[in-house]
C-alpha cells in the first residue's frame, strides 16, 4: 500500500490530529536536518500504519535498520519506506521490502554523472525539453531501488542501471533487482520499488 500525501492538505491535518508526537520520535530527529518536516512525516506514517493494520497509533513502534532507514518494530510483519520533499510525502507499507522516492520536477539540468553511459545516451536522444523529466524518473527509480535493498546511503548511482518497461523501469545493481513503478504527478516524480 502506498500513499501520496501533501503535508499541507486537510487530509494530512486530520490524520496528524489523531497521532501525537512520541518522545522516541523527538529523540530520533532532534539533530536531523529538516527535523520539523521529518516529525510530521513520522506522525503521518504512524497514522497510516495504524489505519492499515487496525491498531491504535500508540501501538506503532518504529526503529532504524543498520543503514539508518526507518523500520517497523511493532506491529510485526510490515516493511516500510518513506520519502519526502516538502510538502510532498510518499509512504509505503508491504509484507516484502519496498522502496519509495519522491522528487520535485524542476528546471535543474540533469546530472549526467549519475547515469550509466547507456542511460545518458537514452536521455540525450530525447528532445531537449523532455530530458530533465526523464533524468528525474531514472534518478527516482534508482533511489527507490537502493532504499528497497537497504543501501541508499552508500549507493553509487552509476552502479545502478535502469531499463525502461511499461509504467517504469527494471532496475539492477550488485545488490539485486527491482521492478520500479514511476509516475509523474503535479510537478513531481514518484517511484515505488518492489521485488522482481
Amino acid at each position: 500500500m502506498v500513499w501520496s500525501v501533501r503535508l499541507d492538505s486537510e487530509a494530512a491535518a486530520a490524520a496528524l490530529a489523531r497521532t501525537p508526537h512520541q518522545g522516541r520520535d523527538l529523540a530520533d530527529f532532534a539533530a536531523a536536518p529538516d527535523a520539523a518536516s521529518r516529525l510530521l512525516r513520522r506522525r503521518l506514517t504512524r497514522a497510516l500504519l495504524a489505519h492499515l493494520d487496525g491498531v491504535a497509533s500508540e501501538a506503532i513502534l518504529f526503529g532504524r535498520t543498520s543503514e539508518g532507514a526507518p523500520s517497523v518494530l511493532s506491529p510485526p510483519g510490515w516493511h516500510m519506506s518513506v520519502a519526502g520533499r516538502w510538502p510532498n510525502v510518499l509512504v509505503g507499507f508491504a509484507e516484502v521490502p519496498l522502496g519509495v522516492d519522491v522528487e520535485p520536477l524542476d528546471d535543474a539540468p540533469p546530472l549526467w554523472d549519475m547515469l550509466t553511459s547507456a542511460e545518458a545516451a537514452a536521455v540525450e536522444s530525447l528532445p531537449v525539453g523532455e530530458r530533465p523529466a526523464e533524468w528525474l524518473r531514472r534518478w527516482a527509480a534508482k533511489e527507490a531501488h537502493a532504499k528497497r535493498l537497504g543501501f541508499a546511503r552508500r549507493a553509487e548511482p552509476v552502479a545502478v542501471a535502469t531499463a525502461p518497461r511499461p509504467f517504469g523501469f527494471d532496475v539492477t545493481s550488485a545488490q539485486g533487482g527491482s521492478r520500479v513503478f514511476v509516475r509523474d504527478a503535479s510537478r513531481r516524480v514518484e517511484a515505488v520499488a518492489l521485488p522482481v
